[in-house]
């Protein structure tokens, strides 16, 4: 089923996901004492990601993950670098415009993140973060096909030809650009100079007519 959120709802959603995130961070107050920060990082996450403003109207929510590294200057700024991918879907009302049985969409984005740090030595440490950089989003329009391939079966030992169920893309279009990004996040130690984070973000790109709006919300792990 394809769902979509209307612009209006943008404010429900980011309040949604920063209560999400304080309630997360909240269930680790067994952190343990603060331990010597790394001056290099790395980071890995994984969310959910829903658009807003028009494009909502035209893609549905999807799925983000998300990784990359930094380096810690002080012990409150750092700056890294940070690779996203957004899964996402198309609207049937779009796939009914264009009559074309299905769809799928993805945005990229590559940034330079510098990150501000707050309340070391507490258990629930907060943080601001922004990003700019290049987005590249990607709207494939598909059918069902099959296509040829060759599996091996174990039980005779040999190898068979199968037709398997395929999607075959029958339009693309992408529109790339300058975007930046801001947003909050809190982290908390959970032991060897790892630390458990989630962040929400809103996400902007100018590339094409519709400019590409959205707020993901990320969970991950950081070292």
């Amino acid at each position: 089923m394809h769902k979509t959120i209307s612009f209006k709802k943008a404010r429900t959603y980011l309040v949604r996901a920063v209560t999400a995130a304080a309630m997360f961070v909240s269930l680790a107050a067994v952190a343990p004492a603060q331990e010597a920060e790394h001056k290099w990082t790395a980071n890995f996450g994984v969310g959910f990601t829903p658009l807003v403003g028009a494009l909502d109207q035209r893609l549905d929510n999807g799925w983000n993950i998300t990784f990359g590294g930094g380096y810690r200057f002080t012990e409150h700024f750092s700056l890294g670098g940070q690779v996203m991918y957004n899964g996402l879907g198309v609207s049937r009302g779009v796939l009914n415009e264009l009559a074309v049985p299905d769809g799928k969409a993805r945005v990229w984005a590559i940034t330079a993140e510098p990150r501000l740090d707050f309340a070391l030595r507490s258990k629930v440490r907060p943080y601001i973060v922004g990003g700019v950089g290049y987005y590249r989003r990607v709207v494939e329009f598909t059918r069902p096909t099959v296509t040829a391939s060759v599996v091996f079966d174990p039980f005779f030992f040999d190898f068979i030809p199968v037709l398997l169920p395929a999607d075959l893309v029958i339009g693309r279009v992408i529109r790339d650009g300058i975007g930046g990004n801001a947003g909050i996040g809190f982290q908390v130690p959970v032991g060897r100079g790892a630390k458990i984070f989630t962040e929400v973000r809103y996400h902007y790109s100018n590339g094409g007519g519709i400019p590409t709006r959205m707020i993901p919300l990320t969970v991950g792990v950081r070292f």
